[in-house]
């Protein structure tokens, strides 16, 4: 085969480039510390680190919903707190009212826990940026005003309206389905003050029942209790001239318009006596006529107490009347006894409904821990698998360096000597 000059330099070019195009790879990846630029640098590391940047970053937004979740509860937990303690402060309160000797007038007691139920609405309106925490997913409206609601009969009372929803807030932490009730971030206005149905210009609305409850205990110690409870049927008058202790009746049967059985409690609705049965209850019993009688010497205060009930067809199944005391010493007594529970009642419920979110924080912050674990594990794979390693690159790019000048001296000698060399 026969060598040609031209063949000697075009050969020698060629593999002069190669060098250069070698030094040039090594200084890039030198630049920025990656050994990966270009699919064809590594086909399978080039399919590796897609992988693992796809899960990183679906890592990193988990880890930004769990941290947004964790700003949420907190400021949940916060609010409840705070509700927690003006409950406690409610029965100190009460405490007062019903002691021998009060430190304080019953009124002013009253506007003090008028001021407590107010601050109670304010905590339930916070608000975390411009999202209501009580208010469910309609987050964007005021869920709590307290304002007069009018009843089917015209019967005016004071209440605390809910204008939220009872839906759960989810932020997905992991892959997977969703599942609101477990994993939820928010409490709705149910699960902190519970939930009283009223009906209001023939619609259903939603009250706070913690909230009533203690505007209940506000209007006990001012002396304005009002006899009727939820019912839009027949009057009902005492015919027995006994004081007696506060309690509740409750409509259980009617019949033509007129109550058949009825029950009566003096706890506020914990434990109900019932007419009737078998045989008759000894401490209730009603007539034909509406008359009923009870007979309870040591929860009313007194031997028999008689209450007349009238026919309505507006009467129904589950109509209850609230029946205070005819003197201020027995309004002592229904708050010492069901304005105590009533106060209790609402602490138990603040309570058990943070309780319920402390779980889900814990929850939420194991899963914080272990999602910041596996962005350290998914970052070391990346790393792994795209940084350049820098001692090997430089040893190699001096290797390169150090063939590059070799061959151009080579090169230059290599040049073979034509005829004019010898024309002398």
């Amino acid at each position: 085969m026969r060598v040609s000059t031209n063949m000697l330099s075009f050969n020698f070019m060629i593999s002069l480039n190669k060098n250069l195009g070698r030094q040039n790879k090594i200084q890039q990846q030198l630049s920025d510390g990656k050994a990966l630029h270009r699919p064809s640098d590594d086909p399978v590391k080039t399919i590796r680190s897609l992988r693992f940047n796809i899960n990183l970053k679906e890592n990193e937004q988990y880890t930004q919903h769990v941290k947004d979740s964790i700003s949420w509860m907190e400021t949940t937990d916060g609010a409840m707190s705070d509700l927690s303690s003006l409950t406690i402060r409610a029965k100190e309160l009460v405490i007062k009212a019903v002691s021998p000797n009060p430190d304080m007038a019953l009124d002013a007691i009253a506007n003090e826990l008028d001021g407590i139920i107010n601050q109670m609405i304010e905590i339930g309106n916070t608000k975390i940026g411009d999202r209501y925490v009580f208010a469910g997913q309609n987050d964007k409206i005021q869920p709590f005003q307290r304002r007069t609601v009018t009843a089917a009969d015209g019967t005016q009372t004071e209440a605390v309206v809910y204008s939220g929803d009872t839906n759960k807030i989810s932020m997905r932490i992991q892959p997977g389905i969703v599942t609101p009730a477990q994993d939820s971030v928010n409490l709705t206005g149910e699960d902190v003050f519970g939930f009283q149905t009223t009906m209001e210009n023939g619609k259903e609305i939603q009250t706070a029942q913690v909230l009533n409850n203690l505007i209940r205990v506000k209007e006990a110690l001012k002396g304005q209790t009002s006899a009727k409870s939820n019912p839009a049927g027949g009057d009902i008058s005492q015919t027995s001239a006994e004081a007696h202790n506060a309690f509740t009746l409750r409509i259980d049967e009617v019949n033509a318009g007129l109550p058949t059985k009825v029950s009566y409690s003096i706890d506020g609705g914990v434990t109900w006596e019932t007419s009737g049965g078998t045989p008759p209850n000894p401490k209730i019993a009603i007539d034909g006529t509406g008359k009923v009688t009870i007979n309870d010497s040591e929860g009313l205060g007194t031997a028999t107490v008689e209450y007349q009930l009238t026919a309505d067809t507006d009467n129904k199944s589950g109509d209850t009347y609230s029946l205070p005391q005819t003197e201020s010493d027995r309004d002592l007594q229904w708050l010492s006894k069901t304005g105590l529970y009533l106060v209790d009642s609402a602490h138990s419920h603040i309570l058990q409904a943070q309780t319920e979110m402390g779980a889900r924080m814990a929850m939420y912050t194991q899963a914080q821990a272990l999602l910041e674990k596996n962005n350290v594990v998914i970052t070391g794979d990346v790393s792994a698998n795209e940084d350049l390693d820098i001692a090997k690159a430089i040893i190699d790019f001096k290797t390169s360096e150090s063939i590059y000048r070799a061959a151009l001296s080579v090169g230059a000698k290599l040049m073979p000597p034509s005829l004019v060399d010898f024309m002398r």
